[in-house]
């Protein structure tokens, strides 16, 4: 909270209360979560898949964290981000319900799948 505090302050010369910014993240973690679980229309032939791990701090505490990341090419031949998922660790049990989750949103087609996990 102190962080969106201080970035409203460098921005706009005022601050924002705790409230507000709990409201704003509320409304994003909506919006968020319906992009999330979004169908998944047309055929993507080639997916892209890649774990991404990032630093994250939590009341003081540094941590990694992972995200998978999905980026399908469509038949026509652009890129979308087709899903993103944060995770503890990035293990097998993780990928195959993140899989399983885009099957379940719609996606089809699929002939070839790039990763760089061997």
């Amino acid at each position: 909270m102190r962080r969106v505090e201080d970035v409203t302050e460098a921005l706009w010369g005022t601050r924002v209360s705790s409230g507000t910014v709990s409201n704003l993240n509320k409304k994003a973690f909506k919006n968020i979560e319906q992009w999330r679980n979004r169908p998944i229309e047309g055929n993507y032939p080639y997916v892209y898949l890649d774990g991404i791990v990032l630093k994250r701090s939590w009341a003081g505490e540094v941590r990694n964290v992972f995200v998978l990341v999905a980026i399908g090419v469509g038949e026509d031949g652009y890129r979308r981000v087709l899903g993103i998922a944060e995770g503890a660790k990035e293990d097998k049990a993780r990928w195959s319900g993140f899989l399983s989750h885009l099957k379940q949103r719609g996606l089809t087609g699929v002939k070839r799948i790039i990763s760089d996990h061997v």
